[in-house]
C-alpha cells in the first residue's frame, strides 16, 4: 500500500523549490488559503510558538 501526501504538504514541497504559494495552490488545485494557513502553521512551529494561539510553547 502506497502513502498518500497530502495535497498541502505538496504545495510546501513546491513553495521550498521557489514557486510562490498562489501558484502552488493553483498547481495542486486546492485553494490559497489553505496553502497560506500551512505556511503560517510552519512558521510558528519554527519559531516554538504554539500554531493556534501564538503563545510560545515549553520544550
Amino acid at each position: 500500500m502506497r502513502k498518500v501526501i497530502p495535497k498541502t504538504h505538496q504545495a510546501l514541497d513546491w513553495i521550498g523549490k521557489g514557486m510562490s504559494a498562489a501558484q502552488a495552490a493553483r498547481k495542486m488545485e486546492i485553494s490559497e488559503s489553505s496553502v497560506y494557513a500551512a505556511l503560517r502553521k510552519m512558521k510558528a512551529k519554527d519559531l516554538g510558538c504554539c500554531p493556534t494561539c501564538g503563545h510560545k510553547v515549553k520544550r
